[in-house]
């Protein structure tokens, strides 16, 4: 590979595209080669005008690239090209819109990472029970693999399509992964609470997410079901019947903190489960064990200690008295739980540290 990764990204002005663009521009083998926008007024412009906290770290300017509409037929046809001549193209739109792009920039010279819930799940049947439709190319699905490398690794490097996790799949997956080490898997049942950033919505506001409504509150949604659990059953190989989850709305900007309550039909020893965790992240350098009995700051996974960064922090208790294992996770989920797992993938697929960048990016401990 050159030692130049030239490299777009297929909509730059919402929070996945800052934060992209905030790890790519000091990525040293990166050479960013296009970022577009739908918005006509930002076309042209510098990325600064828009993500003021790039001022002075890249020249770069928007490109207009709107597929939907045809008024913009030659400056799609434009940017089309530019991403199929690319060695990585990311998608950062919403999910829906990121089919048809990934569908036309398929089968040239690009590699792509998409970071939207269109190819996520391998099964047509349940990405339509979750997200209500059909999947319009569900032959596709099994083209790309999921982008988390603490499960997927060895798949991403030789992958040409990576489809990247949703923030809250990535904080279940990783709290309970390491409990396929242990013989109570499957045979468990496991109830995850989620408490999650206001980020997580998205850059434009809606009743839900303006701050004067979300502001000073712990409101549970989603309190039965919530899409990224189809990505977690399909991960850790759980029947519909045997994880649930709860989300709560908490006045946090960015982050994600997990706990999942698990019943299983006989209990472990506390040294069981440190072996467990050991085998499964002993050796990832972006997942960090927390599980000490001594109380107090850093004890257990905490938002505080993951924010600005690629980690994700785990840890674990037992509550022996009422037969239950509590596995928690933290990270941030504009970063790991997003673009951090983007970017660790290109790295793979591209044959470079996996940590390129990433590792240079240390927890903020006052980061709000």
């Amino acid at each position: 590979m050159a030692d130049r990764i030239r490299t777009g990204i297929v909509g730059a002005t919402g929070y996945s595209g800052v934060a992209l663009l905030e790890v790519l521009v000091r990525h040293p083998h990166v050479e960013l080669q296009f970022a577009t926008t739908r918005q006509p007024d930002l076309a042209g412009e510098y990325v600064h005008r828009e993500h003021p906290n790039l001022l002075g770290l890249t020249d770069l300017k928007f490109s207009l690239y709107e597929p939907s509409s045809s008024a913009f037929a030659k400056t799609n046809e434009i940017i089309l090209k530019q991403a199929q001549a690319c060695d990585v193209t990311f998608v950062c739109v919403p999910s829906g819109a990121s089919v048809n792009i990934a569908k036309d920039l398929m089968g040239h010279n690009t590699r792509i990472i998409d970071t939207s819930a269109d190819f996520r799940l391998r099964d047509p049947a349940r990405y339509k029970e979750f997200y209500g439709l059909d999947h319009p190319f569900p032959h596709l699905l099994k083209e790309y693999v999921y982008g988390l490398p603490e499960l997927h690794r060895e798949e991403i490097r030789k992958a040409k399509y990576v489809a990247c996790p949703g923030c809250n799949a990535t904080a279940m997956i990783l709290a309970a992964y390491p409990l396929t080490k242990l013989d109570i898997f499957p045979n468990l049942r496991i109830v995850f609470d989620i408490m999650a950033g206001s980020s997580e919505a998205g850059a434009e506001p809606t009743r839900a997410s303006h701050h004067p409504e979300r502001s000073g509150v712990a409101r549970p949604y989603a309190v039965k079901e919530h899409r990224h659990l189809a990505e977690v059953r399909q991960e850790l190989g759980l029947k519909s019947d045997c994880v649930g989850a709860t989300m709560f709305a908490i006045p946090m900007v960015r982050g994600v903190e997990c706990i999942g309550h698990v019943f299983p039909e006989k209990m472990v020893d506390e040294k069981d489960l440190w072996k467990a965790y050991r085998t499964a992240y002993g050796s990832e350098p972006f997942v960090r064990i927390r599980a000490r009995k001594t109380g107090g700051p850093g004890s257990l996974p905490d938002v505080k200690y993951v924010r600005g960064s690629n980690y994700c922090d785990v840890g674990f208790f037992l509550d022996e008295d009422r037969g239950r294992i509590g596995v928690i996770s933290a990270l941030d989920n504009i970063i790991k739980g997003d673009v951090g797992n983007a970017v660790q993938s290109m790295n793979l697929m591209l044959g470079l540290d996996e940590t390129t960048r990433l590792g240079d990016m240390v927890p903020s401990y006052l980061f709000e």
